[in-house]
């Protein structure tokens, strides 16, 4: 996630529209009608599309009149909106038809306006994993289906764009009727969420990736590090799910004591891409698993716990470029899914210990209130 606003639009002067007649500035600028126009013909994904309209909303470069919005999540975009959209920037309809399609988008909860200035981490409840958030210098960034915070001190500057490298993602005590839909708080499910500890530590420099650039040959072995919450390691999931009442397991717990999958009947896998001989066979006889990311179970390691390192063995072209799947699992889904960062026709499928998405989803749960609702009540129903 980046710093401050990102727009997939760009800057452009200010235009004005109103809902009962056409734009108050002419012409109407061709960069809104063309994105209006790829948009409806699939070419730009619906969480890009809805994310440029609400920075143009937010700087006032569109300006609708619905104030007001639904508390709610869950709905799908019309598509009669498209339709709208297309034909706007074919010049078949006026400004207001299109405007009023956004003004439903916006009464219905799928384009954010009016968020809050800002918001106090220190009056905000975090992820119960998480155990120093208080320690942390954070900064409010957004709302969406959580609040959510960057911390000052973990930014990084990559192609000369600065990111944040920690998130913290926080309850809106003005959404408490869908966690109440979504969450286990009150639920009798026993289901438990594992977090990737050892594929966090892979992605540690130096570590596999730091062999896979051909620039340290001895880095197939690598420290267990503290784990972080970051994209590798689906850092935004695992707060979701902790925060909606799940059980946080760990690599770590599994691969010493497999048996305790036994206590759960859903187990939730993330992007555990690197994992034990001894997980793969736990995870796989478990009667159901739901794997939310794609390119989980995809390489194989070993662990020496007294020295505190991790092995790779096999998998992710190791130690033979042909290699892909280290365990030649027949369900491994990595290509194509895993860069499928939109999620925008995300979809879960049967396998025969469980369910399978066809994306990765880890920007949903920061970018998406519609996304993130969905994902929480299939996974709580499955």
């Amino acid at each position: 996630m980046g710093i401050g606003t990102q727009s997939t639009f760009g800057m452009q002067t200010e235009y004005t529209f109103d809902k009962y007649g056409d734009a108050s500035f002419e012409p109407i600028p061709e960069w809104i009608k063309n994105n209006a126009g790829w948009w409806a013909e699939g070419k730009i994904f619906d969480a890009s599309f809805v994310a440029g309209i609400e920075w143009l909303i937010t700087n006032g470069i569109i300006t609708v009149s619905t104030t007001e919005q639904e508390a709610v999540a869950g709905y799908e975009i019309p598509k009669w909106i498209k339709n709208n959209a297309g034909w706007w920037a074919e010049g078949k309809i006026p400004d207001s038809e299109f405007i009023s399609g956004l003004e439903w988008l916006i009464e219905h909860g799928i384009i954010m306006v009016n968020l809050p200035e800002d918001v106090d981490p220190y009056d905000i409840t975090f992820a119960p994993i998480l155990s120093n958030v208080s320690q942390q210098n954070l900064q409010y960034v957004t709302t969406t289906f959580f609040h959510v915070f960057g911390d000052l001190d973990s930014i990084q500057t990559i192609d000369e764009v600065k990111h944040w490298g920690a998130v913290y993602l926080g309850l809106n005590e003005d959404r408490m009727d869908e966690y109440n839909e979504v969450s286990i708080w009150n639920d009798t499910q026993k289901a438990a969420v594992v977090f990737p500890t050892f594929t966090s530590a892979a992605y540690g420099e130096p570590g596999f990736y730091t062999y896979y650039r051909g620039e340290c040959d001895e880095c197939t072995t690598t420290n267990i590090k503290i784990p972080r919450l970051f994209f590798p390691s689906s850092g935004n999931a695992i707060q979701s799910f902790s925060l909606m009442g799940y059980k946080v397991l760990d690599d770590i717990e599994i691969d010493k004591n497999p048996s305790i999958l036994e206590k759960y009947d859903k187990i939730i896998m993330l992007h555990n891409e690197y994992v034990t001989q001894t997980i793969f066979d736990a995870i796989t006889n478990h009667p159901n698993v739901i794997y939310l990311y794609p390119n989980a179970l995809y390489a194989e390691i070993e662990v020496d716990y007294e020295a505190n390192l991790i092995t790779l063995i096999r998998g992710h072209g190791y130690p033979d470029a042909e290699i892909s799947n280290g365990f030649d699992w027949e369900f491994d889904n990595t290509h194509p899914y895993e860069y499928d960062t939109e999620c925008s026709n995300m979809e879960f499928y049967r396998i025969d210990n469980g369910w399978m998405t066809n994306c990765y989803p880890e920007q949903v749960f920061t970018n998406s209130v519609n996304g993130t609702h969905k994902i929480l009540k299939l996974i709580k129903e499955l």
